[in-house]
């Protein structure tokens, strides 16, 4: 309907959430989301898709690219609110359901129940569970020991830090400083704080300048959060299954939240530095999954907040979404337990297959074991897997 001469100009519109075209293309389960997020080199207040980016996802979604340059990243109360009301009712606390949750992850793994001596746990993570299910072979070659530092994963421990001394302290005075001196008080980062020192001179500089503007943009954006809603940064969580024998293991960058008493009331956020990957949404689920079985009550809301762009993904956890997650954990983890006893592992053939190093010939092409592999992954998320860019297989 147009305008009534004389009426006052209509208000510009307000994309408050994450849009659904990112860094990478994926479906997105989310309807409240808008078109036109940022891409790799994104500028805030001038942003405008690259050419191919729209095109994957249908017309309907794309806006002109005067309305997509008015997008902007959530911030302060805003963002906050984001996480807080998901549109959805909370999750509520069932005992029973979380009793259920248990039998079904243990039911088809209740051979390794021992009496007795126990052996060493299988250790259940989100990565190991992501690695195993893509390919066994591969995960055989390449194992799950240290990753070779790059300049992205660099990046990711700094934010992963800097974020946490936002929360905590409350702000960041020289980011590649307080980064670096954050890592080197953990034992575990030591490789890679030696390996930054190693660094070349231009090497170092491209670091610093990608450091500082993502904390720049975490400084700007994040909100205070307030000491009765009980911030937890780098939580471990850890489930035993099956009397001991293998172990669901976790650390979260944020948890907020009183404990549930009724409902969900907990809500888990994960910081990522690099592009959006479809797994990143699995990795969410699986996070749903230990909390529920640690507490005994579901998080309400997960969500993923991407420190290159300012965007927030947000999902409302369900009954559903946790039983979906443990069908895929249990999944994961039967494969886990017959690597550590040697069995054979199966060649999981997809469209990444040729650009593998580690196990070069594969025929190319999804088989049935992989789309089924594939499935048990995205289903619960409502996200198909798409061909990462180069960009998405170096960051962090």
């Amino acid at each position: 309907m147009p305008p009534v001469r004389g009426s006052p100009p209509p208000a510009p519109l307000r994309m408050r959430v994450t849009p659904p075209v990112h860094t990478v293309g994926m479906v997105v389960m989310d309807v409240d989301r808008m078109p036109g997020a940022p891409a790799a080199g994104w500028d805030e207040g001038s942003f405008v898709p690259p050419s191919g980016i729209a095109d994957v996802h249908p017309a309907h979604v794309r806006l002109p690219p005067e309305v997509i340059r008015r997008w902007q990243p959530l911030a302060g109360n805003e963002l906050l609110e984001r996480l807080r009301v998901t549109g959805r009712r909370r999750p509520p606390v069932d005992l029973e359901l979380v009793s259920r949750l248990r039998v079904d992850l243990e039911g088809g793994l209740a051979e390794d129940r021992i009496d007795g001596d126990l052996p060493a746990p299988v250790v259940v993570t989100k990565d190991r569970l992501t690695a195993i299910l893509a390919c066994e072979a591969h995960q055989l070659v390449t194992g799950f020991g240290e990753r070779a530092p790059t300049i992205a994963m660099a990046c990711g421990a700094l934010i992963d830090v800097l974020f946490r001394q936002l929360v905590t302290v409350g702000g960041i005075d020289d980011p590649m400083a307080d980064g670096v001196a954050a890592l080197s008080v953990d034992g575990h980062h030591q490789p890679l704080v030696s390996w930054l020192e190693r660094l070349s001179a231009a090497d170092r500089a491209e670091l610093r300048a990608e450091v500082t503007r993502q904390a720049e943009g975490l400084q700007r954006r994040w909100p205070a959060l307030e000491p009765g809603w009980l911030p937890r940064t780098q939580e471990p969580m850890r489930v035993p299954l099956l009397g001991g024998a293998m172990e669901l293991s976790a650390r979260v960058d944020l948890a907020i939240g009183r404990p549930a008493v009724d409902e969900g009331s907990v809500a888990i956020v994960e910081v990522k530095s690099g592009a959006r990957r479809v797994e990143h949404r699995a990795d969410l689920h699986y996070y749903a999954l230990v909390e529920t079985l640690r507490s005994a009550a579901p998080p309400f809301v997960v969500a993923t907040y991407y420190t290159r762009t300012g965007e927030l993904d947000v999902e409302p956890v369900t009954w559903p979404l946790l039983f979906a997650a443990a069908h895929r954990t249990a999944a994961g983890a039967g494969l886990l337990r017959d690597q550590e006893r040697g069995a054979d592992q199966v060649r999981r053939s997809s469209a990444l297959c040729a650009r593998c190093a580690a196990l070069p010939g594969v025929q190319v092409g999804p088989t049935p074991a992989a789309a089924g592999a594939i499935a048990s992954g995205a289903s619960a998320s409502g996200a198909s897997a798409a061909s990462p860019t180069d960009a998405d297989r170096t960051a962090a």
